[in-house]
């Protein structure tokens, strides 16, 4: 059985998140404001922020057992493609793609990550791997995340429009690789957005939406 990430209904800023899931091969959005956005994206990956008491609201499935958002097991089943994150300047390029690995605690997944890393380099379209970072486009990040979740293949990813910010040709370029990858992962997708009118290029199953409006005092929710 396929692993199937699942929340309960969520109030979150106000507004109610309706109880869902994302299984493999299908895309769901959530339209809310890049606030907004953070914040839920803090509740299912400890790095960004810790963890609270609706993080045991998100969790996944895998067969009879439910891994919670933030375990070790959930962060390795769910990829993540969060704008303008994981590169590290100081880095090279093939030390920013293992990156994840590196910090995972796991060494069977390192090793494995290693000896696909040149395929996926070359799949993303990224060249000179041993080049210090520094200053990259939002193109680049784009390539890495999606990059991270080739070596990772997890069952779900959860992405952010990492395309903002790029140029029409690059834009295209960008959506082509990704829909090659997720051709091949067979990945759901959990797609956040801040518009309806985004440029994903992705199918969506279902759509919901959390106003900003009213927004309340969200400091203490996680």
């Amino acid at each position: 059985m396929s692993n199937i990430l699942q929340w309960e209904d969520l109030k979150l800023f106000g507004d109610l998140l309706p109880a869902d899931r994302v299984m493999r091969g299908e895309s769901v959005r959530i339209i809310m404001n890049n606030r907004f956005q953070y914040a839920f994206l803090s509740l299912m990956f400890p790095d960004m922020g810790g963890q609270g008491s609706l993080a045991s609201s998100i969790w996944l499935q895998s067969g009879d057992i439910r891994y919670p958002a933030g375990s070790p097991e959930f962060c390795l089943r769910v990829g993540s493609m969060i704008r303008h994150r994981g590169l590290m300047a100081n880095l090279s390029l093939r030390e920013n793609l293992l990156l994840p690995f590196l910090y995972c605690g796991d060494e069977g997944c390192l090793q494995k990550a290693r000896k696909r890393v040149d395929e996926v380099a070359e799949f993303v379209g990224l060249e000179r791997l041993e080049q210090q970072a520094g200053e990259r486009s939002s193109f680049t990040h784009a390539l890495l995340s999606l990059g991270h979740c080739l070596l990772q293949q997890p069952d779900v990813i959860v992405a952010q429009e990492v395309h903002v910010g790029m140029p029409p040709d690059r834009l295209q370029l960008f959506r082509e690789k990704a829909k090659a990858a997720l051709e091949l992962l067979g990945s759901g997708v959990l797609y956040l957005s801040a518009s309806e009118h985004e440029g994903s290029g992705l199918k969506f199953a279902r759509t919901h939406e959390i106003s900003d409006d009213d927004v309340p005092d969200v400091s203490g929710i996680w």
